[in-house]
């Protein structure tokens, strides 16, 4: 009788679960434990979430889809690469590359582009995932790839920008710079423009490469290598530099952010210390510090307009402009969104996994719901902004669309 009973018990359990409840409780008292409180001027609401793989846990891996009109194509850690509505999440169609990505999908006309662990450029067909070409890599590549009508631009972590013609995948060029000992696990994707291929190294050095030569036509110090140990001399430049009205904004480790004319000339340079890249806005030049600080520059003259450090500490990654807000996730799971004009928090919202219903007897409904907790629940992936909503993809694999409104 005693053995019925418990297989009876856990049946019942097992029943009262679910990973799709209607109503879940958003947050509880140990998740808001350190969180800054705030006047809420915005709401965030899940437009859609679906899973995509597994996510990428505790590798530093940084997987961002890519958009076109009403279409986003993705890819997740295992290898598949999906097309999904940008509206719904609908799929269209997934492939099954057989070897896992490291680097976010990049789109350029009707051609995908992925890399590989095992040192791979694919190139796939919009329409549907068929392969067309690949092409081997010198090393890893954890940056998407950056194209223009003719070819595909590649940043390895060797230190090496390699260029590939879309047609056939053949190499073009390749530019390989100095190594130092120890570097930040990272590269930025190449800024493409029209003469030149511009990207930042682990020199601290801004290169400018010509387009169908692949050699240097200027280069820009960001950072100088400083202090006794290697990981005080770590100087990297890993966000992807921006351009906007002819001028080229960067930013490193340990350094500075700067605006570059196209020849190379310093427009201005100002202290800011970041992993990420800067992001344009409002007439202002937004940038995630590496102390968590969100600091705001004068896009002209590099003047600081306003700085927010209630978010010190979070582990937050890019900082992306949606509207007229700045949206920012956390290593925990949150999303936080910040006003453009003065820095203030307006809205936040956590995006872990769905709480799970587990029917305890004799328990209240309040108690029953479980939040799914870990150590890699927290989001590393820039987001996405689109005409629909944010998009973001999390470290446990959930890809969402966001809707953020207006109180």
């Amino acid at each position: 009788m005693p053995k019925i009973l418990v297989a009876l018990l856990t049946l019942l359990v097992l029943a009262g679960c679910s990973s799709s409840p209607e109503k879940a409780p958003a947050e509880d008292a140990a998740d808001k434990s350190g969180l800054p409180e705030f006047d809420a001027q915005a709401d965030i609401r899940i437009r859609w979430r679906t899973q995509l793989g597994d996510g990428s846990g505790s590798n530093y891996i940084r997987l961002q889809p890519a958009v076109q009109n009403d279409t986003l194509y993705a890819a997740d850690t295992s290898g598949r690469v999906t097309a999904m509505t940008l509206a719904d999440g609908d799929e269209l169609w997934s492939v099954d590359l057989d070897v896992p990505v490291l680097s976010g999908v990049s789109l350029a006309g009707e051609q995908l582009f992925v890399a590989t662990r095992d040192g791979f450029l694919l190139s796939l067909n919009r329409a549907d995932g068929t392969e067309l070409w690949r092409s081997r890599l010198t090393s890893e590549a954890l940056s998407p790839a950056s194209a223009d009508a003719r070819r595909v631009f590649v940043h390895t972590v060797d230190g090496r920008v390699t260029a590939f013609e879309r047609a056939d995948g053949k190499q073009a060029w390749s530019y390989e710079t100095a190594m130092p000992v120890l570097t930040v696990r990272g590269t930025g994707a190449p800024l493409v423009l029209d003469q030149f291929v511009v990207t930042g190294f682990a020199t601290g050095k801004v290169v400018a490469l010509d387009k169908t030569l692949g050699i240097p036509r200027w280069e820009v110090r960001l950072a100088s290598p400083d202090g006794r140990s290697e990981l005080e001399r770590l100087v990297d430049i890993d966000g992807q530099p921006v351009w906007e009205e002819g001028i080229i904004y960067a930013a490193s480790y340990h350094g500075n952010v700067a605006a570059i004319s196209l020849n190379g000339e310093t427009r201005w340079q100002e202290p800011g210390s970041s992993y990420g890249h800067p992001e344009l806005a409002l007439g202002n030049l937004y940038l995630t510090l590496d102390s968590d600080v969100i600091q705001a520059y004068d896009q002209n003259i590099g003047a600081r307009v306003w700085q927010q450090p209630a978010l010190s500490g979070r582990k937050l990654g890019q900082v992306t402009a949606h509207g007229r807000w700045l949206a920012v996730a956390d290593n925990d799971g949150y999303l936080h969104l910040l006003s453009q004009v003065n820095g203030e928090l307006a809205a936040r919202r956590l995006l872990r996994p769905k709480p799970l219903h587990i029917g305890y007897p004799n328990q209240t409904e309040a108690t029953n719901w479980r939040a799914v907790r870990g150590k890699h629940m927290g989001i590393r992936s820039a987001l996405l902004s689109t005409p629909e909503g944010l998009l973001v993809y999390t470290n446990t694999g959930e890809l969402l669309l966001l809707e953020i409104r207006d109180r």
